[in-house]
């Protein structure tokens, strides 16, 4: 009978345990079933649900390497992890990784800690991959993550982010009004170069704001860069509860309803389509739909958001790890056809960059503002037995003519940079919303 691997794998798994059991107390007792489960599926849903396959040594050279950095952590001057290796199928991979786990317990007793080794070793296979979108999430984390996509108060500062591809750094885009982060004196365009002495480099939006975010009354402490000079000391913040913005709507001069979204929460399409209704009830005879600043969030809202747009016909395409692609078409939500500008910046990206290329590609409206972020690839949440997730990339995405944009982001129609000091959604004080305005009035 022919065994399935992820089943091989978790009966090694259960063999491992009754060996480590069978160690002295001080060595074996920290290490449970669920810290051997854990780390089987951890490897077993990177090698298997990754957009592409992954040789299992290069996994295997992430563990150790995770596990080297986790070590030297607490203090361990010279770790010893030996070499971890598999057969090229990745058989024993996962009893290899345990083994090194267990031989940490051993070797450094109580200033190690077995979950903490097998979260680091999950991290170690993640970085392996190079994708700056495949992240690992404790369980803290994924509820923070969680929250900010879908709209609800979480604990947090009360800063939005943006990259700064020309100085390769992460800036405090906008700080909400009245926020822990505006109380504290963070600033808009204050450079964050560490979150509890954590460097930012290398990292993606959702990994950082998983960091900056966390349980109500904490405190975190940004290093901050302002004007190219590093403050003396970080800045001490206490998190409180934040909730984020989400569907701003007015109707502005000359009857042009303005709609800007910040995320694709799941109720996102729902929120839009009636934001547009009630712009058009209102007299409303075009739309500006503002998608600055919005760095995505779950595709079956961008899905239903474009459809607002777009009453039929393809959305988005999805090819997975088997090369085949997924067409997503229009649910058929769509509002009545009123002339259309979509504003986008540097920061719109993966399910802004969806819904932006769906109505470019369609003919349904004008993109104005500047180049694109460039996120081409879907992710998916993989939860873990103890609550913890792996956000892996599982899909390359292509938009309705089957452009893929992936590193390269959409063209606007019409390109605007925003100069320093422009106040968004503000007419007279936005370039970018008044060349959209302007397009309007002819």
């Amino acid at each position: 009978m022919n065994v399935p691997r992820s089943i091989n794998r978790m009966l090694a798994a259960l063999t491992a345990c009754i060996v480590l059991a069978a160690r002295p107390a001080s060595a074996a007792t920290d290490v449970s079933l669920l810290d051997l489960v854990e780390t089987e599926f951890g490897y077993t849903t990177i090698a298997d649900q990754y957009q592409h396959p992954v040789a299992p040594q290069r996994l295997l050279d992430g563990a150790r390497v995770g596990l080297i950095a986790y070590l030297r952590s607490r203090g361990i001057a010279n770790p010893q992890v030996g070499m971890i290796h598999a057969r090229p199928d990745g058989r024993g991979a996962v009893p290899a990784i345990e083994q090194q786990i267990g031989l940490a317990i051993e070797r450094y007793g109580s200033r190690v800690d077995a979950l903490s080794l097998v979260y680091a070793s999950i991290r170690g296979e993640v970085a392996a991959l190079n994708d700056p979108y495949s992240v690992f999430f404790t369980a803290a984390e994924v509820k923070g993550f969680s929250a900010a996509i879908d709209g609800t108060a979480f604990g947090g500062i009360g800063v939005q982010l943006t990259f700064d591809d020309a100085h390769k750094q992460w800036l405090a885009d906008s700080v909400f009004d009245g926020s822990p982060a505006a109380k504290a004196g963070v600033q808009p365009g204050d450079a964050i170069a560490a979150v509890d002495g954590a460097s930012l480099t290398g990292l993606d939006n959702a990994h950082i704001e998983a960091l900056i975010r966390g349980k109500i009354g904490t405190t975190v402490r940004l290093s901050i860069v302002r004007a190219g000079t590093a403050l003396d000391a970080p800045i001490a913040i206490v998190r409180a509860a934040v909730t984020p913005p989400d569907v701003t709507v007015r109707l502005l001069p000359d009857g042009i309803g303005y709609v800007a979204l910040r995320s694709f929460a799941l109720d996102a399409g729902a929120k839009v389509h009636a934001a547009l209704v009630q712009l058009a009830k209102q007299g409303a005879r075009g739309y500006v739909f503002d998608l600055r600043g919005n760095g995505g969030g779950y595709e079956s809202a961008a899905v239903h958001v474009a459809s607002a747009f777009i009453g039929s016909g393809p959305i988005v395409a999805n090819e997975g790890r088997d090369g085949k692609r997924r067409v997503s078409p229009a649910d058929g939500d769509a509002v009545p056809v009123l002339p259309l500008v979509v504003l986008v910046d540097h920061d719109s990206a993966s399910g802004a960059e969806l819904v932006a290329g769906a109505i470019q590609d369609r003919h349904a409206g004008t993109l104005v503002g500047t180049r694109t972020f460039g996120k081409g690839v879907a992710q998916t949440m993989f939860a873990l037995p103890d609550g913890s997730a792996i956000k892996l990339t599982t899909a390359r995405y292509y938009t309705a003519s089957g452009r893929f944009i992936d590193r390269i982001g959409l063209e606007p129609d019409v390109e605007v940079e925003q100069p320093a000091g422009s106040e968004m959604g503000v007419p007279k004080h936005d370039p970018q919303l008044d060349r959209a305005l302007a397009l309007l009035a002819r």
